[in-house]
């Protein structure tokens, strides 16, 4: 049996009902790397994310809004945009059960910002209106106008890391779509993956047993046109297997 992977949805309600909806490039990408694709509702009960994580071999947190300041202790910022506390809420709980359950969790965009959070970090809440003295340069981690299966700048990968050993190359282009990123690293975690700028492209855990996996740009809206990015899909998956 194909490892069941659950992936965070996003709560969309500009239609005339409510809904939870997850990209269909998520699907596609877990299905291409060998996995069993379980997309899991918002729910407002929090107890039930012990109940849908026992469902699932793996948990994929995939991308949306910005997270509730107020969930790492900070005040909303100049240049914050939409949030929705009850995905953060739930999202974080599924996080929590993840955890303690020790199946695979691998995060993408605002799903490596939410680990991050859940381990005890923090964000840069608009790299456009961080200060200079914060460290984080003028590269535009949202460029208007570019197609999400574009590559748009290149990440430096650290020897001796799992995406490293993933994609078995130190340089790799990828493309960005984001205005937040990860300020102060999660005590558990260990940047593995940056921009020319210094932005935090990727994580692993400390603990090499556990895999716990976080990347800031979108791998699943590449791997269509760029199959090198199938690999990541695929280990994040074999690990699901490994832990069923």
């Amino acid at each position: 049996m194909k490892p069941r992977i659950g992936i965070s949805t996003f709560f969309d309600n500009q239609g005339r009902s409510d809904y939870s909806a997850v990209n269909r490039n998520y699907v596609d990408s877990v299905l291409r790397g060998g996995g069993l694709p379980c997309p899991i509702p918002v729910c407002s009960d929090l107890a039930l994310a012990a109940a849908y994580v026992e469902a699932v071999d793996g948990l994929l947190l995939s991308g949306g809004k910005d997270i509730e300041p107020a969930f790492y202790n900070e005040e909303p910022a100049l240049g914050l945009g939409s949030i929705d506390a009850e995905r953060d809420a739930w999202e974080l709980a599924l996080f929590a059960q993840a955890a303690k359950a020790g199946i695979p969790v691998f995060g993408i965009c605002r799903g490596h910002q939410l680990i991050n959070v859940a381990m005890g970090g923090s964000l840069v809440q608009d790299l456009v209106q961080t200060s200079p003295e914060d460290e984080v340069m003028a590269l535009p981690h949202y460029p208007k106008d570019f197609p999400m299966d574009r590559l748009y700048h290149h990440i430096k990968i650290d020897e001796g890391s799992l995406l490293r050993d993933i994609f078995g190359k130190a340089r790799l282009r990828v493309n960005s779509f984001h205005h937040q990123a990860v300020k102060v690293l999660a005590p558990g975690l260990k940047a593995t993956a940056a921009a020319p700028d210094g932005v935090i492209e990727g994580y692993e855990s400390i603990d090499a047993s556990r895999f716990i996996l976080g990347v800031q740009f979108h791998p699943e809206a590449l791997t269509a046109k760029f199959p090198e990015f199938i690999p990541l899909f695929r280990a994040f998956i074999e690990a699901c297997g490994q832990s069923a």
